[in-house]
């Protein structure tokens, strides 16, 4: 992930700095627990669509059980911000890769 500059384009889209935190952490505990996840390689490679699979219907899904050691709140409704985060992530990606060119 790309922290410094993500950090700097959620202040620029007014995002307040407890919520920059929250996805932040969320984006960095996605990368730890599922094994070789980087989300930068993620992005070029689906646009993170299959992060978001992971998290669709709480993490209870068959993608999701090809990761039995993460350690995610599966069933909780707290896993909808992990898809949050995710689609703030995608947002920057997209941003500042129209703005790169």
């Amino acid at each position: 992930m790309n922290e410094v500059d993500f950090r700097n384009w959620l202040v620029k889209n007014d995002v307040n700095k407890k919520v920059q935190s929250d996805i932040v952490s969320r984006i960095k505990k996605i990368e730890k627990e599922i094994e070789n996840c980087d989300i930068d390689e993620q992005y070029r490679r689906d646009k993170c669509e299959y992060l978001m699979s992971l998290f669709l219907n709480m993490g209870i899904n068959d993608e999701m059980k090809k990761y039995p050691s993460a350690e995610f709140p599966i069933g909780k409704y707290h896993m909808s911000t992990f898809r949050y985060a995710i689609k703030y992530y995608v947002r920057f990606c997209s941003d500042t890769l129209s703005t790169a060119l």
